[in-house]
């Protein structure tokens, strides 16, 4: 025993070592991973790659969608759910031997069978309701998800919107401090706005990314989520497009509770009587509604007025970027007009993030 024990020390100590080796150059990594010390430069394309191998709601969401989408054997779904609703096992109820006993002593073994026979019925029930609860799950993780990614494209498009006007601040020439005060005290005022401004947006890159970069620059590519500054009259009534993933989100969660009211068929009775329906009455049965008007007009009404606003927000700021065409700051009056254009394109951004939800041919 005394020499078993004198092996197992050395070897926990070697363990220890070992693992605190590989546990120390993860460690290592991670501290060049955040760059404590200096910019990273990431393009657009790289930063949705990153994002979603960083960012923890996102993962989440993610190993939530794969679990709910899992397609399950059907065998081995009624074999769990039988241990809970049958009382004999499923394959006893169609044993040979069990319904040769049941034809002997009909009197005990006959009602046996009968009670496990009804309870299919629940059983099939159960295993519907569980796959309503998959769907349910899934819609919910993939709306995470693309709500993780539509806060990083209005990370990036913020980022951009800053750092071009802080440049514009920086690189103009600064207006004369002897002749304008208010005008110098005004220029200063914006500049340390917008350099507020980007130590808030900072932040945010940060917890979005769950890394404490000293800065981040983000280089444009053609990877981003659509502007819509070209498109005036999209076909907003296209359903396949517009508001599909929340539409989802209610019909599944409408329709899993209607079936959990329904009363339970034995398996096989509803696809029997629709088919007899078909052919009867030559077409099949049309599904019920199942949202009512108020909820479908709400939908309608936040899809329309996110993009009503959207639209007056690039009008409003292309007409003032036409009309302030100069790069110096030489009055208040463009220092308030540059502030105004900053705002209105800031709007933009924050309507056009809705829209990026509701519209479908992202993600595709």
């Amino acid at each position: 025993m005394l020499s078993f024990s004198g092996c197992v020390q050395p070897h926990v100590t070697e363990s220890v070592a070992s693992v605190s080796v590989l546990e120390g150059r993860r460690y290592a990594k991670e501290v060049e991973a955040q760059s404590p010390f200096e910019t990273v430069e990431i393009r657009w394309s790289e930063a949705e790659d990153l994002m979603e191998k960083r960012n923890r709601a996102f993962i989440a969401a993610h190993l939530s969608y794969q679990q709910a989408t899992q397609k399950k054997p059907l065998v081995s779904e009624l074999t769990s759910e039988a241990k809970n609703a049958v009382s004999a096992s499923f394959g006893g109820v169609l044993n040979p031997d069990a319904l040769l006993r049941s034809l002997a002593a009909p009197a005990t073994e006959l009602p046996k069978q009968l009670v496990s026979l009804g309870k299919l019925k629940d059983l099939s029930h159960q295993i519907e309701k569980s796959a309503w609860e998959n769907a349910a799950a899934s819609v919910d993780a993939e709306i995470k998800m693309r709500e993780e990614k539509v806060k990083l494209h209005r990370l990036l498009r913020i980022g951009e919107l800053i750092d071009t006007e802080l440049g514009r601040t920086e690189n103009a020439p600064p207006p004369p401090s002897a002749s304008e005060p208010k005008l110098v005290g005004a220029f200063e005022a914006w500049r340390a706005s917008l350099r507020s401004e980007r130590e808030k947006w900072l932040a945010e890159v940060r917890d979005l990314f769950d890394a404490e970069y000293h800065d981040v620059h983000f280089v444009r590519d053609d990877s981003g989520l659509p502007s819509y500054r070209d498109a005036s009259h999209p076909d907003l009534g296209e359903w396949q497009r517009w508001c599909r993933l929340q539409r989802s989100m209610e019909l599944v969660r409408e329709l899993g509770k209607a079936h959990e009211k329904s009363k339970p068929a034995i398996p096989g009775t509803a696809l029997i009587s629709n088919k007899f329906a078909d052919m009867t009455q030559g077409e099949p049965a049309k599904p019920a509604t199942v949202r009512n008007t108020g909820s479908v007009r709400r939908e309608v009404r936040s899809l329309v007025q996110s993009w009503r606003m959207m639209k007056e927000a690039q009008q409003k700021a292309g007409r003032l970027e036409t009309a302030e065409q100069a790069a110096s700051f030489d009055s208040i009056a463009r220092v308030n007009a540059r502030q105004k254009i900053f705002k209105l394109r800031r709007d933009e951004i924050e309507h056009t993030r809705v829209v990026w939800m509701l519209d479908e041919s992202c993600w595709q």
